[in-house]
């Protein structure tokens, strides 16, 4: 019996995704556009060629070191054409990749190799001080030799994974979030679809260690274009100085346009690329307002998309001179073999038209938590309504199904912020700055502006003498900047003598903010 059409539920097109793996992706393009460059790195330039024989490199000395098809292999994530045959030699022997940001505190780092228990750490000539200290072999890319002769190995299918990613975890501990090919490569063909045109590939320019940037690493290499890779937001060169041939595409927040657009010479995206593609937050028509005089004949997406749902999971096409009159840029429809349904608490259907929360379900659903962590955010497809054996996650987010057939996003149904396209939970921020001495309670606000910042206020608890306002302060934002990622560390803490509820059982931050004690 075919289940009834949920009333409040919207798929992608079904399309054939012809690749088992993404390692099979490139391979492709080695063997038949060789000399094509893959990788450009400042003055460096590497062939698709170049790139599998030194991916096939880094698969056998790996095998060499004992890592095998499983295994996960910690990447000391810079961006240089190193780690991008890195994190394919990881591929193509059938391990899963787990990106570590360099700039990363070690807190942190070392949050995410514990849960990852990785078999070998993979980097591309960091500094030998700079590199976590683990009992695992440590391979230096630079070093490895040729991969001239080398047997190519059996290469991974749909169903290994591919990479391991950590976000926020409610815990306090980062959640390791399982990718699987056949998730991957659903997601660059559908996503290729969407950049399909001229240019040349795209800017590599956020960090990797989160999943914002796999768009800008994978999507061009499985089209056989290329990756420019920019060494961050201040070399405007290299992302924004005009070029002969524009990219194919620009991914970024809109957090970053805000803080491009306030540089003393804005970017010409007119000049600089063919579409423009915003992801990791809300987006906001007025953002696309401002930006219009320097947008003419540049194609707009927003993209949308939890790392749970690999990278994304629904996108919208529009224009500057076709504005949607709704609050935010609607995300549009699903991916290819993906499927969105708008439920209550409950999971039932709720009417066209109504808020609710966004369920995910298909191709697009990553394969769930390194350990089985989850708290009930997987599910089978069936519990919905839909076909057995299909996997869903409940994202959080509040959307609601507009007439047209897209998805508008209303915000978060919990406690989880985005910060400059960083998802961070509150109990995470919670449980660190519950950590500093003398703190009995905090709340946390976003400051809105050309960089997104976090606001965090403090209620002391005891019966001593109080601090200084200024001293502590600073205290807690070191603390925090030797656990967490610099974007997630608050830009202004301030002591209240209460954090106030309002009747809704929520914290009321216009009323605590005004008990900021002086």
């Amino acid at each position: 019996m075919v289940p009834a059409p949920h009333p409040s539920s919207i798929a992608g097109d079904v399309r054939p995704v012809a690749a088992e793996s993404f390692v099979h992706l490139v391979r492709g393009h080695a063997r038949t556009r060789p000399d094509a460059v893959a990788v450009r790195s400042g003055d460096q330039r590497i062939t698709y060629r170049q790139l599998w024989r030194r991916a096939l490199a880094v698969a056998d000395a790996l095998r060499e070191a004992g890592a095998g098809p499983g295994d996960r292999v910690a990447l000391w994530a810079d961006r240089t054409a190193g780690t991008v045959a890195g994190a394919l030699g990881v591929m193509a022997l059938g391990a899963a990749y787990v990106p570590i940001d360099p700039t990363h505190p070690g807190e942190r780092t070392a949050s995410v190799l514990a849960g990852a228990a990785p078999a070998a750490l993979l980097h591309d000539g960091a500094g030998g001080g700079a590199l976590p200290a683990l009992n695992v072999p440590v391979l230096d890319v630079r070093e490895l030799p040729d991969a001239a002769g080398l047997p190519e190995p059996p290469l991974p299918g749909a169903r290994d994974i591919a990479y391991v990613v950590f976000t926020s975890g409610s815990t306090g501990t980062p959640k390791g979030v399982m990718v699987p090919h056949g998730s991957l490569t659903n997601y660059v063909a559908w996503c290729g679809d969407l950049v399909a045109g001229p240019g040349s590939g795209s800017p590599l320019f956020g960090s990797l260690g989160f999943d914002l940037a796999m768009t800008s690493l994978w999507v061009p290499l499985a089209q056989g274009r290329t990756v420019t890779t920019v060494a961050g937001i201040w070399d405007q060169q290299t992302l924004f100085g005009e070029r002969e041939d524009p990219y194919a595409f620009v991914k970024m927040t809109p957090s970053h346009a805000r803080f491009f657009d306030v540089l003393a010479e804005p970017p010409r995206y007119d000049r600089v690329t063919r579409l423009l593609m915003f992801g990791g937050e809300a987006l906001d028509p007025a953002l696309i307002a401002s930006l219009a005089p320097r947008l003419a004949g540049v194609r707009l997406v927003n993209h949308y998309g939890p790392t749970e749902t690999t990278i994304g999971c629904c996108a919208y096409r529009f224009d500057r001179d076709r504005l949607p009159a709704t609050p935010t840029v609607p995300i549009g429809r699903p991916a290819w073999n993906t499927r969105a349904y708008v439920v209550d608490e409950a999971l039932r259907p709720v009417a066209p038209g109504a808020p609710g929360e966004l369920v995910i379900a298909g191709r697009a659903v990553a394969a769930g938590y390194l350990g089985g962590a989850g708290g009930g955010k997987f599910l089978d497809e069936r519990e919905l309504g839909g076909p057995a054996g299909e996997r869903a996650y409940r994202t959080g987010d509040t959307v609601e199904l507009l007439a047209r057939g897209a998805l508008l996003y209303l915000g978060r149904g919990d406690d989880q912020l985005k910060v400059n396209g960083h998802r961070v939970e509150l109990g995470e921020l919670r449980h660190h700055v519950l950590a500093v001495p003398g703190v009995a309670d905090a709340a946390f606000d976003i400051v809105r502006g050309p960089v997104d910042t976090l606001e965090l206020f403090v209620r002391l608890g005891g019966r001593g003498p109080r601090p200084d306002a200024e001293e502590f302060s600073a205290l807690v934002r070191k603390t925090l900047a030797g656990a967490l990622p610099s974007a997630l560390v608050p830009g202004a803490v301030h002591l209240v003598d209460e954090i106030v509820v309002n009747a809704n059982g929520k914290t009321d931050l216009a009323a605590t903010r005004a008990r900021t004690r002086r």
